[in-house]
């Protein structure tokens, strides 16, 4: 079954919705969702109408970003790096430093990016005032929100999308087993001895377990000491430079990687544990193995 409306340039909300990512799809869950898949890539509601949700995190690269800093409104440039949106838990705080309240309370994690100055730095009362302008966007959030205001149903659309994306990592967008079963009996050796060392001599599975891959706590990595992390939003000095853990799904498409994006590739991320990860401890591992720890993160 496809739910079909259009706004005033025609775009079409389609109830399923193949997204650009390896052999994988995301099933839209509900006419909100659909809706809110809409105007995730629309950037008529940002303050200069050229930055969507979709500007940063891009369908083609897991809904991350392929750069260090993504830009916003007027090329200002994020402070912090893009992480992707699949396999976000519903139940954890958003955002590096988990300021914002879990997906699963409310939409106050959309309100934060459309509302900050270096992504869409829209005001509320402005998105109210321009979604009236659209007929066929006013239309359709009334019937779905009929209690919100357009604003109010606007974010919350953009939520129920987003955690959609989210549940894609049970719903198979990461690497599917067919896929594997392709590769040589080598690799899939090496495959499985990184399998092994993710659980076992890394160390990997203490903070990077469950369906996402994320505890969902906050560590100090000893990346960075200028952002204070976590401590921004507990005010406490010992959470200074501490930052989520983010989920472990579609590495191969979502370098940089950490916080700051200051590492473009998987080897770069093992050799700042191998040197020491402040309190993620320091690991050791051969050539070999780093390169079977590797190839098995790839394929998460």
């Amino acid at each position: 079954m496809i739910f079909a409306s259009c706004d005033d340039k025609g775009v079409e909300i389609q109830k399923s919705l193949s997204l650009h990512s390896d052999q994988a799809s995301v099933t839209v869950s509900s006419s909100a969702a659909a809706l809110g898949q809409v105007f995730f890539s629309d950037p008529r509601f940002s303050r200069d109408g050229q930055v969507a949700c979709s500007t940063c995190h891009q369908p083609n690269y897991a809904y991350a970003d392929t750069v260090a800093f993504s830009k916003g409104v007027g090329r200002r440039l994020a402070v912090r790096n893009t992480p992707t949106l699949v396999g976000l838990p519903d139940d954890i705080p958003l955002m590096w430093d988990g300021g914002v309240t879990p997906l699963r309370h409310g939409s106050q994690g959309i309100l934060a990016a459309v509302t900050a100055q270096h992504d869409m730095d829209m005001n509320p009362l402005d998105l109210e005032r321009k979604l009236s302008y659209f007929p066929r966007y006013r239309a359709a959030l009334h019937r779905l929100y009929p209690h919100h205001s357009l604003a109010a149903g606007y974010l919350l659309s953009i939520r129920d999308f987003v955690k959609d994306i989210a549940l894609s990592s049970e719903n198979g967008i990461h690497q599917s087993p067919s896929a594997t079963s392709k590769l040589s009996l080598e690799s899939r050796h090496s495959i499985a001895k990184g399998l092994a060392l993710f659980r076992g001599k890394a160390g990997c599975v203490r903070c990077h377990h469950g369906p996402s891959m994320t505890d969902g706590r906050f560590y100090n990595l000893a990346l960075d000491t200028v952002d204070p992390g976590r401590a921004a939003i507990t005010l406490l000095e010992e959470d200074r430079g501490r930052f989520r853990t983010p989920p472990l799904r579609m590495l191969r498409k979502t370098a940089p990687y950490f916080h700051n994006g200051s590492a473009q590739s998987l080897q770069i991320v093992l050799q700042h544990y191998i040197n020491g990860a402040g309190e993620a401890g320091q690991i050791n591992l051969s050539r070999a193995e780093q390169s079977d720890l590797i190839a098995y993160m790839k394929t998460l």
